[in-house]
């Protein structure tokens, strides 16, 4: 118990001395930072920079974000959509219709976005049909009804825009709009109620249609997101737009090709595949191998075509139609120069044939009317019918005609109960 407070007063100062060493490394610190901040303070300057990031995703989808989002600043309701239904069922007669090209429309639409405009719409549309003025227009252009038409202004030069005044009545000073200077409008009919020109062309067309109204433009890049802040594009939007109570603009209404929505949609999968196919095309022309000779051009032999043709109908199956042809043409000379052979049937006239020739009546039975068969069958019967022919042939020697006579001979002597009508025969072997 004795020791306690003494080993209590021992630890006192060692403790005493840590916190000590704890506030000297506080102050150091701080004196470090203070000249760190000090240095930087004197060294560098804080600045504010802005980087452009480009458009955003919803900006880029629609050309139309930055009017809408105008509009709505400014009391006006506004809705920009890519739905094409807006041209089959337009909205109510006191909403306002901006249309980014105007696509072609069968004549029930056309019919009732007329009656629409007559019933107090008001329609913006963009003319995106390009017309030479040469040719009739085509109908089933919405805009050609009214006589507007869009054409290429041939001397153009490097301007970004030409500049167009416009005097409103709700506007106490003139505006200023910036067309593309590419295109042009022109009004077949002269039906138009007012216009706006820049560089001597008309740029935009008032129709009147009833109680409504129709804007044709020459284009609508004064309406996109990168230059509605330009000039008073904003501002001729907006007292276009003043006593309507929606304004509805509608883009994206033709449905481009397949090729540019596979762009839109994935363009590093494009670009692939279009590396892969150059691929696939060079590793297709690689050779492989030494090259082949040049094919002879010379005529091939007929000798080699008749071969090859015996031999596809071989593999086909029709080697009867291959002797067929012969054996017909060789009947027929054996028929006319024996005419008795006419009245006989296929087994008596093979029987008859046999016996002038030397040959057993089942060859020349099976050389003229049975079937090939296989191989060696083709190759027997054509060797029988080489033998007919040379047989039957005009120019045939004495030796084989008188070799001729003697095997008839002999048949007619064995044969000699023959009936009558089979003796009327026997001048064949006289006359051979």
């Amino acid at each position: 118990m004795a020791e306690g407070p003494a080993a209590s007063s021992a630890r006192s100062p060692r403790r005493r001395g840590s916190g000590g060493g704890a506030w000297v490394l506080a102050a150091i610190g701080a004196v470090l930072a203070t000249g760190g901040w000090l240095w930087l303070s004197a060294n560098f300057e804080r600045q504010v920079r802005e980087v452009r990031v480009g458009a955003s995703p919803e900006a880029r989808a629609n050309p139309f974000l930055a009017a809408e989002r105008f509009l709505t600043d400014s009391g006006i309701e506004a809705h920009s959509t890519t739905a094409p239904e807006l041209l089959r069922d337009p909205p109510p007669p006191a909403d306002m219709l901006v249309v980014d090209g105007l696509p072609p429309l069968n004549a029930a639409r056309r019919e009732r976005l007329r009656d629409w405009l007559a019933a107090g719409g008001r329609l913006l549309v963009e003319a995106v049909h390009l017309d030479t003025g040469d040719d009739a227009p085509r109908p089933e252009h919405f805009l050609a009804g009214f006589g507007a038409e869009l054409r290429r202004d041939a001397q153009t030069g490097g301007d970004d825009e030409v500049l167009a005044t416009v005097r409103l009545p709700d506007s106490p000073q003139p505006l200023t709009v910036g067309f593309a200077p590419g295109w042009y409008l022109a009004d077949r009919l002269g039906a138009a109620a007012g216009e706006i020109s820049a560089d001597g062309h008309p740029r935009l067309l008032e129709y009147r249609v009833g109680a409504g109204t129709l804007y044709v433009v020459s284009d609508t890049l004064w309406l996109g997101n990168e230059r509605i802040g330009r000039h008073d594009h904003a501002l001729l939007l907006a007292l276009l737009a003043a006593d309507r109570e929606s304004v509805w603009l509608l883009h994206a209404v033709s449905v481009p090709s397949l090729p540019m929505l596979l762009w839109r949609a994935a363009p590093a999968a494009v670009v692939s595949a279009l590396l892969l196919l150059m691929l696939l095309l060079w590793h297709l022309s690689r050779r492989l191998g030494p090259l082949l000779p040049a094919p002879d051009a010379a005529r091939r032999d007929l000798l080699e075509h008749l071969q090859a043709a015996g031999d596809f109908g071989w593999r086909q199956g029709r080697g009867g139609l291959l002797v067929a042809q012969t054996r017909r043409r060789l009947e027929r000379q054996w028929l006319r120069r024996h005419p008795a052979l006419r009245g006989l049937d296929t087994t008596e006239r093979a029987r008859r044939i046999a016996a002038q020739t030397g040959l057993s009546p089942d060859e020349v039975q099976a050389a003229l009317y049975g079937p090939v068969g296989d191989a060696a069958g083709l190759v027997r019967v054509t060797a029988v019918l080489q033998r007919l022919v040379q047989t039957c042939a005009p120019g045939a020697g004495a030796e084989r005609r008188h070799k001729g006579r003697s095997v008839a001979a002999d048949t007619d002597k064995k044969r000699a109960p023959d009936t009558e009508p089979e003796r009327q025969h026997q001048p064949l072997a006289s006359r051979r």
